[in-house]
């Protein structure tokens, strides 16, 4: 179940007010469902707040991360995401036994080359499994909005303006050549999702997830696990024919999963759910190749960028 809100813990107060109660409820109906929502990273500071949220059974939280890059998070005013170490939240998090899936943008202001492989770099240290990459949009009526119309750098009507879309380019001029920022997105949503290193991603994710807080107060309902539907099963044997079978990955697959059987058999079932969500991805790494491609070769030529050493004198040979 989704709790819709862009910030559950916006107001923190209210937060600790509503999680006791739907703990008392969770316990009372033998823990009927999950929850995932939305937060922003400075949960990671608040310990009480993940304890309460674990015991509650949210299963997972969505952080818009956007960047490593600390000079794009101030230009883009996430300064909560610059106050302390974003890998370090990410594991504090993730050790309370609830999933971090995380947003990156690519294409702000003043950023330097190399975006997509820092991106890269960070997903793939702090292991997170969902990390859902996007072009920068400028949405209407906005402060980004209000000032690239200002410069005179919007490419798009407000009527036209598609939002955060992951086969979208840019709505806007960036500062540098967009062709390379559209390659260098392309390039890292490819390489999040090769089935190789999606595996040992999630692998060593699942190493540090800490048990689910919740089970300790249901001990009877775990053993009286209701039978997998056949979708469930079906969709597994999917899962196992392609990944540990069909496909190069079949040696990590099932090192894999001898992995965290052994060392965090709790959280085995949801590894393997995390595991199938890369079927998605196969083919969507496809589409999102052909629509940016095709959406590149529409474009105007881009005017030549001049030499970084075009003020330099020429110096004797």
């Amino acid at each position: 179940m989704l709790f819709r809100y862009d910030n559950f813990i916006g107001n923190k107060r209210n937060a600790k007010l509503l999680l006791p109660a739907l703990k008392q409820w969770q316990i009372e109906r033998s823990y009927p469902f999950s929850f995932a929502t939305e937060a922003s990273v400075d949960l990671a500071s608040d310990e009480e707040l993940m304890l309460m949220m674990a015991e509650c059974r949210f299963d997972s939280v969505f952080l818009g991360i956007e960047t490593p890059d600390e000079a794009s998070l101030s230009i883009a005013g996430k300064h909560q995401n610059t106050r302390s170490s974003l890998e370090e939240s990410v594991d504090r998090i993730t050790s309370y036994g609830i999933r971090v899936m995380a947003g990156f943008i690519i294409g702000f202001d003043g950023e330097q080359n190399g975006a997509g492989d820092r991106i890269v770099t960070f997903v793939s240290r702090t292991g997170i499994p969902a990390a859902m990459m996007g072009m920068l949009q400028a949405l209407p009526n906005t402060g980004l909005w209000h000032r690239l119309e200002k410069e005179g750098r919007l490419i798009q009507e407000k009527a036209d303006a598609k939002g955060v879309n992951q086969t979208n380019l840019l709505n806007f001029v960036p500062t540098r050549p967009i062709r390379d920022i559209a390659n260098e997105y392309v390039d890292a949503f490819c390489r999040l999702y090769e089935p190789n290193a999606y595996i040992d991603r999630v692998t060593h994710y699942y190493t540090k997830m800490g048990q689910p807080r919740w089970q300790q107060y249901v001990p009877a309902a775990l053993g009286k696990a209701a039978l997998p539907s056949w979708t469930d099963v079906r969709a597994l044997l999917i899962v196992i024919w392609r990944q540990g079978f069909k496909r190069d990955t079949r040696w990590r697959f099932w090192r894999s999963i001898l992995k965290i059987a052994r060392c965090n058999p709790n959280n085995l079932e949801q590894f393997l759910v995390t595991l199938a969500h890369n079927e998605h991805f196969q083919e969507y790494r496809g589409v999102v190749t052909r629509e940016i491609q095709e959406q590149l070769a529409a474009l105007p030529p881009e005017p030549p960028q001049a030499p970084q050493n075009a003020n330099r004198e020429l110096q004797p040979v």
